[in-house]
């Protein structure tokens, strides 16, 4: 466990860690974010490079803000790959080069001297949609995302559900093609590896989906083509995903979704494939509401519940 926030904590912040950018945002205890950032993640600089930049962006936010002291903070912070929540420990980041059962919070701990919460990104940004967002009332909700690469957070019976070991929700690592390109992971074929922004781009040779999307929208028929491969793919894989939680709402973010709104369509015509009609009717699929800020508001909402524990105030569930 993290130890004990001091009594004169009065400031969250919280970091949304992500393949290509990090977003840092400092809050008060009300929720307001008083200051945020938004920097390329460094991350051929590996680990050491990547925790040397938060703590960093962190200490000039808090330079920023009149009487933020880091004794006092509550720093909270989404990563994209398997977590330990307990421990504070990355066991795996495909898409940050060199993570492996990195000590997160032990790390931005000694360097900030702050309490350090560390939480799936997805499973963080699933919490925001469902108090904030798209999944406002609901149960049981998902939340899928597919930018660089493709993740999903749970709250089942209105709690975020982790999982035995704190790792629920890699869904883009569930293999949809066993003979397809390998993944960063390691494995070949997972819907990461044929259905997320860096699939999309590396199979149409461009440098980005965005591009496969406009040159798509264009009238280009190899670009629609990989466009329509992958959604069917994603598809039919969240049609599995809706037989398997049986949610109330599913909502579909990230970049790729965000781009096309013919990739988004395309995706919902091939869930029903892969659903019981009944499971898809009752199932609400929508587009996030949040937007970039789902993982920052988040990590602010994880820091936010432990903070307000620790002071005995008013909140809304904890999520612990």
């Amino acid at each position: 466990m993290a130890a004990a926030v001091s009594a004169g904590a009065a400031l969250v912040a919280g970091v949304d860690l992500g393949g290509t950018w990090l977003r840092v945002g400092l809050s008060d205890l009300e929720g307001h974010i008083l200051r945020r950032a938004r920097v390329r993640t460094a991350a051929s600089k590996g680990p050491d490079g990547v925790l040397e930049q938060i703590a960093e962006t962190v200490r000039q936010l808090a330079s920023q803000t009149p009487h933020a002291g880091l004794g006092g903070l509550v720093l909270a912070i989404g990563v994209p790959g398997p977590v330990d929540g307990r421990r504070g420990v990355v066991e795996g980041a495909p898409n940050l080069p060199g993570w492996r059962r990195v000590a997160v919070r032990r790390r931005l701990e000694e360097s900030l001297g702050c309490v350090c919460l560390v939480e799936h990104d997805a499973s963080l940004a699933a919490v925001a949609e469902h108090r904030l967002g798209a999944g406002r009332g609901s149960q049981d909700f998902v939340y899928v995302t597919v930018s660089t690469g493709i993740g999903a957070g749970l709250v089942l019976g209105g709690r975020l559900h982790r999982g035995y070991r704190g790792s629920a929700g890699e869904f883009g690592h569930v293999v949809v093609d066993p003979d397809g390109p390998r993944c960063n992971c390691g494995a070949r074929g997972c819907l990461e590896a044929v259905s997320s922004g860096t699939a999309i781009a590396r199979e149409a040779g461009r440098a980005s989906a965005v591009e496969v999307t406009r040159l798509a929208e264009a009238g280009d028929r190899s670009a629609q083509l990989v466009l329509s491969r992958a959604a069917r793919y994603l598809g039919l894989a969240l049609g599995g995903l809706i037989n398997l939680l049986n949610p109330e709402v599913l909502a579909l973010g990230g970049g790729v979704i965000v781009a096309s709104p013919h990739f988004y369509n395309q995706v919902l015509a091939s869930v029903p494939e892969g659903t019981f009609p009944s499971l898809r009717g009752s199932c609400r699929v929508v587009r996030t509401e949040l937007g970039e800020d789902q993982g920052l508001l988040g990590a602010v909402e994880l820091g936010l519940d432990f903070a307000r524990a620790q002071h005995d105030l008013p909140a809304g569930a904890v999520l612990a």
